[in-house]
């Protein structure tokens, strides 16, 4: 919509006005010299005809540039030599009838001159015509209005020229503002409309139907009004008013309105009233559309509410800081904490500050140093930029001392990635490491007796070492083992067991110094740390046994239990805790190995001994994969007669390591360790296969038999009763000529087990004897009930023939309990004719020992067997 008083409003140049009048001037002066002709006024020489006929040249020029050459623009030379053309003209004409037209031409020439070359052509025509009249014999007094006439309506012509230049531009200055302005209200975002005091339109840009999607000429036509919605049209109504009244005056508002389709927009309105500027004489508007903008201000306020709520509902502190050092952001948990209600409370202040409002006398740290130290952390992330995670502090106020932080720090990064402050995040972890600290105190501690724990004793000892050596002081180990403590659980139950173990390690507590490190090691072993020599580490050892070897009294239950314990100095050759448990434990085995109760000190020659022991063990697992073990067989002779009634496997290691090994010394580590079990179903395999052999080859000889050793972890395994019949049927021996012994000690460790395992044997056929009988503990009334069918003597009882007459008797007793009881007797270890002389003279069946024959290969027994060979049973 353009502004209708400018449009189409045009003002005439000085050219425009010249190209006009010259054309009536040279017609008129025409007329008048034609006129002049017709009276017979004026006869004209030649040169009056050439005045005329330039004069109609000029006419016939001016004619063209009126109708043809409107636009074109000349130069101001050739207006003055046409100036100067007319003026001849009427200079000619007049010297034969006078004519005022020189005043004519100082009134129009001057339109297309400069203001200069105007007053100077002004000034020449003035005097041409006062010379002209007196040369025409004017007097003076005549001429000079003429004179004057001329100068006067000259300057008004060069006055006219000026004012007509400046109209015109002014006015094309006015039409391009007026197409900038059209062309700024085109393409603005902006609404501008400029209204009459009753809000009628007058102006509008084309803005209006964008944002409002009605467009100028609909609001016009149909007088629409905009429909306003009802939160906001009272009070922008009101501002409307209070504008139209109010002269001069401005309002601000912003409302939303209904959009052509149906939805609200936000409009911001700045109205300014200028009714008083007769340019104007309205009301001007300027109306932005803010629907997007007020958009996006609710996201945002939802999005800060939402963080805000995040932070304030997040039990963690949360805080930021500028790079002074002055609280800027912070949550409730933060306020809470240093008792501030809000967050405009907190801001501005410092460290400093809040650690002067939370101090208290009796603090460790004064506000200053805690605020300096974290403000050196401060500075260290904002001069780096890294940040400082998971700290874990204890509080700094006597209050919190028994609280924990979890607290991380960041860098507050701007726009072009600059440091410009501190967020810090602290959480109290207070349960958490308590939690953690219980965790690591159990890890650390025996949960029965409350002591440290073999993880606690490793660590200190480690301490403890390192620290000796570098004071040249002594560190001994006390390693105790309570005694037959298995029994006490066994007999009494654990919880029993449990109590008797809390009592003794306040026992142990109670007697030792405080600066002794006391440690649970395991079941029933304590590791006592003292740094005493061995001559008191032994006096403390024997304090120890005395105080756990008083009576416990639980539930009316008396219980007395002792312990063994080993001693072990720190020397030069222990370089880990390890080396040092290892000598202690070695002692206290060796107490235990020497009747117990009793305390021992470690030595070289004992650990060699237990090194030893530990590498056999490990060898003897890897000798059956390489075909270390070998079978002997020893003979079993009829002391009646001499012959070979059969055989006893024994067994033999020949370590590649440790050479040919003794059954004594290998069958009880194969015991501990648990290799008995395949080692003996092993030799089970090897003796019934070469039995079998011979009973294939010498069918004859159908009566040998091989006596085969059975431990007492053989015995009660459950798979022993089916493996053992396994190996009979795939040899194919016959099962009555093998003999399994067991000795009399296995056999009583689980007399019921022990009973049912071996009938379950017998129903295969196999002899059992009981071997080493009259070391052991039998009972009587159970040795009745064992389905066993010899009884071998113990080559200790063998050996007192001759010697010890009260051993003799015992003999004689076994002997009768066996024939009482219909067994078989065999006599191990015999060495001497005396001894089968007495053996012979007690009714005993078998012997077997040096005095026959060591122990055979099966080529040798095999060579005895064909041979018939009979022994002498007497000194020849």
């Amino acid at each position: 919509m353009k502004t209708p008083h400018i449009s189409g409003i045009e003002f005439f140049a000085g050219r425009d006005i010249f190209r006009t009048v010259s054309l009536l001037l040279y017609a008129a002066l025409l007329f008048n010299v034609v006129v002049l002709i017709y009276d017979s006024e004026l006869s004209l020489a030649p040169v009056g005809l050439g005045a005329i006929l330039v004069l109609t040249g000029l006419l016939l020029a001016s004619f063209v540039r009126y109708f043809w050459l409107r636009t074109r623009v000349f130069k101001e030379a050739t207006y003055l030599c046409e100036m100067a053309l007319a003026s001849c003209v009427i200079v000619v004409l007049a010297s034969y009838h006078p004519m005022p037209w020189l005043i004519a031409v100082a009134g129009i020439f001057p339109l297309v001159l400069r203001a200069r070359s105007a007053v100077i052509a002004i000034g020449i025509l003035a005097i041409l015509g006062y010379f002209l009249g007196e040369q025409l014999g004017a007097e003076t007094i005549d001429l000079l209005p003429d004179f004057f006439a001329t100068a006067c309506i000259g300057w008004l012509s060069v006055v006219l020229a000026k004012t007509l230049n400046l109209n015109r531009v002014t006015l094309n200055q006015a039409h391009t503002n007026e197409r900038r302005f059209n062309a700024i209200a085109r393409v603005t975002r902006h609404i501008f409309i400029i209204t009459d005091a009753h809000y009628k339109i007058k102006f509008a840009n084309p803005a209006l139907q964008e944002v409002i999607g009605y467009s100028i000429d609909e609001i016009i036509r149909t007088a629409m009004k905009p429909v306003l919605h009802s939160d906001d049209e009272a009070q922008h109504k009101e501002k409307l008013r209070e504008l139209r009244d109010t002269p001069h005056s401005t309002v601000f508002s912003r409302h939303r309105t209904r959009h052509k389709d149906g939805h609200w927009i936000w409009l911001e309105t700045r109205g300014y009233n200028m009714l008083h500027d007769a340019a104007i004489n309205g009301l001007v508007f300027s109306i932005e559309d803010i629907t997007l903008r007020k958009e996006a201000e609710h996201k945002l306020q939802e999005e800060t509410a939402l963080l805000r709520a995040v932070l304030d509902l997040n039990p963690s502190m949360i805080y930021a800081k500028d790079n002074e050092g002055r609280f800027t952001i912070s949550n409730q948990s933060f306020q809470k904490r240093f008792g501030f209600n809000s967050e405009s409370e907190l801001r501005g202040k410092t460290a400093h500050e809040l650690c002067e409002k939370m101090a208290h006398p009796g603090d460790e740290l004064s506000p200053q140093e805690i605020a300096d130290e974290i403000q050196r952390q401060d500075l260290q992330i904002m001069q780096t930029g890294v940040p400082i995670q998971d700290m874990e502090v204890r509080g700094f106020w006597r209050q919190d001392m028994d609280r924990w932080f979890h607290t991380s720090k960041y860098p507050l990064p701007d726009l072009r990635g600059q440091t410009i402050g501190v967020l810090g995040v602290t959480r109290d972890i207070t349960k958490r490491k308590q939690t953690e600290l219980q965790i690591e105190y159990q890890a650390m501690h025996d949960m029965l007796t409350d002591l440290p724990n073999r993880r606690f004793l490793v660590n200190t000892l480690s301490t403890a070492m390192e620290n000796s050596r570098q004071r040249l002081s002594s560190l001994t180990m006390l390693f105790c083992d309570l005694d037959f403590f298995k029994s006490v659980n066994d007999t009494h139950g654990h919880d029993f067991g449990d109590q008797c173990l809390v009592e003794i390690s306040k026992r142990i507590t109670a007697i030792l110094p405080a600066d002794d490190f006391i440690a649970r090691f395991g079941g029933n072993e304590f590791v006592i740390l003292t740094n005493s020599s061995l001559t008191e580490a032994t006096i403390k050892a024997n304090a120890v046994m005395a105080a756990v070897s008083e009576r416990l009294i639980f539930d009316n239950v008396v219980v007395k239990i002792q312990t063994s314990i080993g001693i072990a100095q720190l020397n030069a050759s222990h370089q880990s805790p390890t080396d040092l448990i290892r000598d202690a434990d070695a002692a206290m085995y060796q107490a235990k190995e020497r009747g117990r109760n009793r305390t021992e000190i470690y030595d070289a020659a004992l650990q060699s001994k237990t090194t030893k022991h530990a590498r056999m063990e490990v060898a003897l697992r890897f000798a059956l994969e390489r075909n270390e073990l070998s079978v002997a067989y020893q003979p079993k002779v009829v002391l009646a007669d001499g012959s070979v009634q059969g055989f006893e496997l024994l067994l033999r290691w020949n370590s590649p390591e440790y050479g040919m090994i003794s059954p004594n010394e290998f069958i009880p580590i194969a015991e501990t360790s648990g290799m008995v079990v395949a080692i003996g179903m092993w030799a089970m395999e090897q003796a019934c296969k070469q039995l079998a052999a011979w009973q294939k080859q010498y069918p004859e000889m159908g009566n040998i038999t091989m006596a085969i050793n059975v431990s007492m972890r053989q015995l009660l395994q459950a798979s022993f009763f089916s493996q053992v019949r396994d190996i009979l049927d795939s040899s194919g021996v016959i099962p009555q000529m093998v003999e399994l012994e067991l000795t009399e000690t296995s056999a009583m460790a689980n007399p019921l087990q022990t009973m049912e395992n071996l009938a379950m044997l017998k129903k295969l056929g196999v002899r059992l004897a009981l071997d080493d009988f009259g070391t052991g503990y039998s009972s009587l009334a159970y040795l009745q009930k064992l389905p066993i069918d010899i009884l071998k003597i113990d080559k200790a009882f063998v050996r007192s023939i001759g010697n010890n007459q009260s051993d003799m008797e015992i003999m004689r007793l076994m002997m009768a309990l066996a024939h009482t009881l219909n067994l078989q007797t065999t006599a191990e270890g015999v060495e001497t004719f005396e001894q089968i002389h007495e053996l012979k003279k007690m009714g005993c069946n078998l012997g077997q020992g040096f005095l026959f024959s060591a122990p055979l290969t099966a080529q040798e027994a095999e060579a005895l067997i064909c041979a018939s060979h009979r022994y002498p049973l007497v000194l020849v």
